[in-house]
Parts: structure tokens; sequence; C-alpha cells
């Protein structure tokens, strides 16, 4: 391999897998109903099988129409042949590299979350590299409308068509930051006053007592080994959720969940009006 060659695939160690054939099919007829409907996961081929319901085949026209794709009919065997999943129900899209906002973009959407006076909620992974749990990560971010999830440009999953499916298609419809620095980006954000929160079993403060009002960044750590150190040392909170049980941790999906809704819940508690006596 040529020095240039190595070097790009240091900047970009996800570049094989963005290229693989395979990686790149999404299909079910849900998730690529919602990449044509949201519009932000650019299609380049887009495939139904010849046994398509018409009116699945007509929603599905339209929606190509207004993307300005051409429909491809093929036989279903041709669909499961190329995405290799027999579940295709019919429908398979060939998607383009997810797009993601850069450390600008980031900075711009952090600064207009406190200018339109609420309170933002970013959320930080830390190296998620499964993609079903990373996924589901995306979904809970969608469900608590989080203003953007980070992550870093290596050791980390990239949005295929697994994680698209996991977050129930809740990825289209979230905006992706990929920095260079993870640490950078958190240091950037604490500058324009966002409490950065770590969510480790190792904390001593109990998720319940931390005071998570305001402009947050939460910090969801690997499945494998947590936040790392130089992370960890930067956050203003560290917190665990409470366990009864025998198991100490809860997968990084779960936990992401627990957390969310707790930030929302003491950020609505802040900006809710008191009560006339």
């Amino acid at each position: 391999m040529s020095r240039r060659a190595d070097e790009q695939g240091r900047r970009n160690p996800r570049g094989t897998l963005a290229a693989s054939h395979q990686r790149s099919w999404l299909w079910g007829r849900h998730a690529v109903l919602e990449a044509l409907t949201a519009g932000r996961w650019p299609v380049l081929e887009l495939l139904a099988a010849e046994e398509l319901v018409t009116a699945d085949q007509q929603q599905v026209q339209a929606l190509a129409a207004h993307r300005g794709l051409a429909l491809q009919t093929v036989p279903a065997a041709r669909l499961q042949q190329l995405c290799h999943q027999p579940d295709h129900q019919g429908l398979l899209a060939r998607m383009a590299p997810f797009p993601c906002g850069e450390q600008q973009a980031l900075i711009k959407a952090a600064r207009t979350a406190a200018q339109l006076g609420r309170s933002g909620l970013f959320v930080l992974c830390d190296r998620l590299q499964d993609p079903h749990n990373f996924g589901a990560v995306l979904r809970c971010c969608d469900a608590v409308a989080a203003d953007g999830i980070i992550v870093g440009q290596s050791g980390q999953a990239a949005v295929t068509p697994h994680v698209a499916r996991a977050s129930s298609g809740a990825v289209n419809h979230l905006q992706l930051y990929e920095v260079p620095s993870l640490t950078d980006s958190l240091q950037a954000l604490q500058q324009l006053h966002y409490t950065a929160v770590a969510a480790s079993e190792k904390a001593q403060h109990c998720l319940w007592d931390a005071p998570l009002t305001g402009p947050l960044v939460l910090v969801i750590g690997s499945e494998a080994v947590g936040i790392s150190d130089q992370l960890l040392q930067l956050c203003d909170i560290q917190t665990a959720i409470p366990m009864q049980g025998q198991v100490g941790s809860l997968n990084a999906a779960v936990a992401a969940g627990i957390l969310l809704y707790e930030c929302r819940r003491q950020q609505a508690a802040l900006q809710r009006p008191a009560r006339r006596s």
C-alpha cells in the first residue's frame, strides 16, 4: 500500500465499509419509504420487486419521482441476491454515505439553541461500535428531540442500513456531526456554557441527584471500555443510574434512554413557569 493511500485510510477508516456493496443496500418497506420521505439520506438506486402490490408500488413511484429517481422493477430473487436479506419486503435502495455536519456546523447549532432561549441537548457518542446499539441510541435521541449527535471519525460505527433499521428510521430525522476530535468538540461546547455529563457506572453520584438543567452534552461511552479517560476528565458531572439488581450495568442504548429522559425532565421543569398562588 502506498503512503498516500495509507494516510487516507487512517483519515477515513470507515471508507472501505461505506463502499461495501452489501452494506450500502437499505431493505424493507418501512425503512426505504422513511428514507425517501425524509429526503436527508441520498438514494442512488431504487429497486422494487415485480410482486410488489399495486398500492405500494404507486406510493414508491410517487416518492421516487419527487426525488428524481428511476424505479427499477426486478424479480424478488434479485433483491435478495443484492442485499442478502430474505425480509426485503419487495423494496431495496442503494444508499450514498450518510451526510454528517462538521465542527463548524455543530458550533452554529449549539449557538442557535442558546439564542432561541431553550436548553440544548447534544449527545456525544464515544466509539459506539455495535450497529444495533448505535441505532437504538439514535432512536432514543429522536424520542427526546435531541439537537444533535456527535461522533468521531474513527472507532465509531458508521450510519449503515443496519443502523438505520435499528433506529426504526429515526436517523432520517436527526442531525449527526462527525468531528476529528471528540475532546475538542466537547470543550468547544463547554465554552458555549454547555454542561458535559458523563454516564459512568463508576460515578459516585446518583442520576436522580444530578443537576441536569440548562444546555447539556450527554456523553455515552463505548460498549467495551466505556468513556475514555480523556473525555471523562473533561466532564463537569459524572453520574450513575442506580442499579437495584445483581447486574452492575446497562447497555449503552438502555442507559442512553434513561439518561436522556431525565435530562429532558429536569430541563422542562426549569423552563416551566411557576404556578400562581
